[in-house]
């Protein structure tokens, strides 16, 4: 990230429309959390699969968003009930809700901006006996830029995907999605994506077309659209989610979107293009909650390779990884993570659960990130919330975060 060169005075005047901005956009989030709270109160107003399924988030989750190995199993498995269970299938609203508001104080660059991060709807489940989808459509996005301004990307898809699966082994994947499958970073605990994954590779420059230069690049945990081969190799018919995975993907140059802000129409247009990043190959051993295994990305003047074991012991988790990448065939770098999470219910009640992780993380071009993090959530029935503190220690770029969301 650039250094800020704000020392300057800011006119008043030129801080009315960012108010104006901010403001409009904490009304369409109060607005749209009470239209949808009234839609699924009628409902037995708790998440959509829980809804579906007469469950509880406690159910799934470890501490919400992180799966637990039911849900990890319950994932597998096309978003279907394990045949042992008897499955009520009610009839429900077929989206989910989830708002967050953010705190940001950017301690190294002095600045602090309170922003909606995201409003978003999610569906998903199976269609039919071979078919599944998902889909996370964000209604607001935004995210601070280096000088304090934010960046808006309302009506940007986090997923849109389909599943196939002809038989309990092979899975065909299409839509937009994150190609990493090992570690599922949109369901972390912490606010920020581990660097690990984040961290891209930037593409071949396209003079005067900033947005197809962007969209060029490739993180293993960033979105594109793409095609999805999976193989699932040593299945235990006790757990879907056990066995040896091979999946092979080819993503594609693009971003899948209906923007809905003007600003939007330039940073999260709709793309969709012929040409291909390159091709992503990932495979793992997973048994319960714990895996060990490596990814690799192959393009023409650029790759990257990284290991990664996770480890589970009841309530604990360690996450670690290393690799290495080339952007331009001459520039090679060393990627380096360690996370470490202590998740557990809140005095043998399933109502609140807490959670603390520390994670440590390296580029060798930059300096080390030290994040220790905090999440409580709960009650876990008609409606969960979500709390989490985290703050970034990195020379230069010291940050306190705060997220609270609610999820219908």
């Amino acid at each position: 990230m650039k250094d800020l060169v704000a020392n300057e005075s800011i006119p008043l005047a030129n801080c009315l429309p960012r108010f104006r901005f901010v403001h409009f956009h904490l009304l369409l989030f109060v607005v749209t959390a009470a239209s949808f709270t009234v839609v699924l109160e009628e409902a037995h107003a708790i998440p959509l699969y829980a809804r579906r399924h007469s469950l509880s988030c406690s159910d799934c989750h470890q501490i919400v968003p992180k799966l637990n190995e039911n849900g990890l199993k319950y994932w597998s498995r096309g978003y279907r009930l394990p045949p042992e269970m008897k499955d009520p299938d009610h009839e429900t609203t077929p989206f989910a809700a989830w708002y967050t508001f953010r705190q940001e104080n950017q301690t190294s660059r002095d600045f602090s901006e309170g922003f909606l991060p995201k409003v978003e709807l999610i569906s998903g489940g199976p269609i039919g006996e071979r078919f599944s989808y998902f889909v996370e459509w964000r209604i607001i996005s935004q995210q601070t830029r280096s000088d304090g301004t934010l960046r808006d990307r309302s009506g940007r898809f986090e997923d849109a995907f389909l599943n196939w699966q002809p038989d309990k082994a092979q899975t065909l994947t299409i839509g937009q999605y994150r190609a990493l499958n090992q570690v599922d970073v949109s369901r972390r605990v912490s606010v920020s994506e581990p660097l690990l994954f984040s961290a891209g590779l930037p593409g071949d420059p396209e003079p005067g077309n900033s947005r197809l230069t962007s969209l060029r690049g490739f993180s293993p945990s960033g979105r594109s659209p793409g095609v999805t081969y999976s193989l699932q190799l040593m299945q235990n018919e006790q757990s879907a989610s056990d066995g040896l995975f091979f999946f092979g993907t080819v993503p594609f140059v693009g971003e899948l979107s209906v923007p809905l802000t003007t600003e939007a129409h330039t940073e999260a247009s709709f793309e969709l293009r012929g040409e291909t990043k390159g091709v992503f190959l990932e495979t793992f051993y997973r048994k319960g909650l714990s895996s060990i295994g490596m990814h690799s990305f192959i393009d023409n003047d650029r790759y990257l390779l990284t290991g990664v074991g996770v480890y589970n012991y009841e309530n604990l988790f360690v996450t670690a990884g290393v690799g290495v990448d080339d952007r331009d065939g001459a520039n090679q770098r060393i990627r380096a993570s360690g996370e470490f999470e202590y998740l557990r219910a809140c005095c043998d009640s399933d109502r609140f659960r807490p959670g603390i992780g520390f994670r440590i993380e390296d580029i060798s071009e930059g300096d080390p990130r030290y994040v220790p993090y905090f999440i409580v959530s709960g009650p876990n029935e008609e409606h969960t919330f979500l709390a989490q503190f985290q703050y970034r220690i990195q020379e230069d770029n010291n940050a306190f975060f705060l997220d609270f969301s609610a999820i219908h």
